[in-house]
């Protein structure tokens, strides 16, 4: 399907609606796009650009930037103050690559307060690239605009989605370090927790075993047209989105190192990184986040079993996985497997076809349900 066909479809059926447009007007195309979410970033966001300027001068001639500058509706008068400031400083600039700005923020473009926030943000800047990409295997880079870049960002990535015929990715990151050495503690524990979570949900046999942090999504035009594009949520949209790359053509770990997030403590939404380092600043042990060996061990023992149980019938599977937790029963009627196994069962020609059908079902949510539920027992 070419580049074309594949946007356009995708574009008409679920792609973003409302006033928002890439500024200055483009008229050509790049083999890369990088997205980035600017609410009030204007001290920050000159060194993330900076960091992608560093890298290698021919690929940043064929990479454009969008910066979404967004607020929602009546924002506090220094959020938008803040995002004016960015958008007159992303007016006037000396890169290598391509810079335009999405206005997400000035009267009339504000995003709707029910989606407002990095999801839909993401979402604007994703969509509007699209047309400006030269081929369905283009690649969408995301990161946040307090999060720097390697000088070797785009051509490892590149050379890794080429070699390993990969079409999404997520990339090894580290935190940048603080200042304040209670903060570089309290990234060091939460970063721990992520990398050791997502190292055991991989040995365990998950195929969701890495890190979602929107700051490393790598994927192609192709496949996020084919995923329905980014969710317009508030917060774990990187989550969902990854959850749903997975399904359709898995997700790679770029081990090497070539993002450094923001260690801030600075809390917008529920959940993420700023969320929890503000929580630790306030007392919460981070070790209460950690799930027990004991839960791992269960989860890499039912994957083995219901991943390898094409002809099984439900009656005989519940018989089996009993010897691997009295509990385990219950858990599984309640993720509903009553109603779909026969299902996926009848669906999957082949064993591998089952599989495939079962981590689509046992996915990403389940098995962060699946760890929470046996580390308590």
């Amino acid at each position: 399907m070419s580049s074309f066909n594949s946007t356009h479809s995708y574009l008409k059926k679920r792609g973003i609606l409302g006033p928002w447009k890439i500024k200055p007007l483009i008229n050509r195309t790049f083999n890369q796009a990088i997205v980035i979410p600017a609410y009030s970033e204007f001290k920050f966001l000159p060194l993330t650009l900076e960091s992608i300027n560093k890298n290698k001068p021919e690929l940043l001639n064929q990479t454009l930037v969008v910066v979404v500058v967004n607020n929602a509706n009546n924002p506090p008068k220094s959020i938008k103050e803040n995002n004016q400031l960015t958008l007159q400083k992303l007016n006037s600039n000396n890169y290598q690559f391509t810079l335009a700005a999405v206005d997400a923020a000035s009267s009339g473009l504000e995003l709707p307060l029910k989606h407002a926030g990095v999801g839909l943000a993401r979402k604007i800047g994703m969509d509007l690239a699209l047309p400006h990409l030269t081929s369905p295997q283009s690649i969408i880079f995301c990161t946040d605009a307090d999060t720097q870049v390697s000088p070797d960002y785009l051509s490892k990535v590149k050379q890794i989605f080429k070699s390993q015929n990969t079409s999404a990715a997520v990339i090894g990151f580290s935190h940048l370090k603080s200042q304040d050495s209670a903060i570089n503690d309290a990234i060091g524990q939460y970063e721990k927790f992520l990398k050791t979570t997502a190292e055991k949900m991989q040995r365990a046999g998950s195929p969701y075993g890495y890190v979602s942090m929107g700051s490393t999504i790598v994927c192609t035009a192709e496949a996020y047209c084919a995923v329905g594009g980014m969710p317009r949520k508030k917060a774990t949209e990187d989550f969902y989105f990854l959850q749903e790359l997975t399904k359709y053509c898995g997700v790679h770990n770029i081990s090497e190192t070539l993002v450094f997030p923001s260690p801030r403590p600075i809390s917008r939404v529920y959940l993420g990184t700023g969320f929890r380092m503000e929580q630790m600043q306030n007392g919460f042990d981070i070790a209460k986040l950690f799930y027990s060996e004991g839960a791992f061990w269960y989860l890499s023992q039912w994957l083995q079993l219901g991943s390898h149980a094409w002809e099984v019938n439900l009656k005989d599977l519940f018989k089996n996985t009993n010897t691997i937790h009295p509990n385990l029963v219950e858990f599984l009627k309640l993720e509903s497997i009553e109603d779909i196994w026969s299902k996926i069962q009848k669906n999957a020609p082949s064993k591998s076809h089952f599989a495939g059908q079962f981590h689509r079902w046992f996915d990403g949510l389940k098995t962060i349900r699946f760890l929470k539920r046996f580390t308590q027992s």
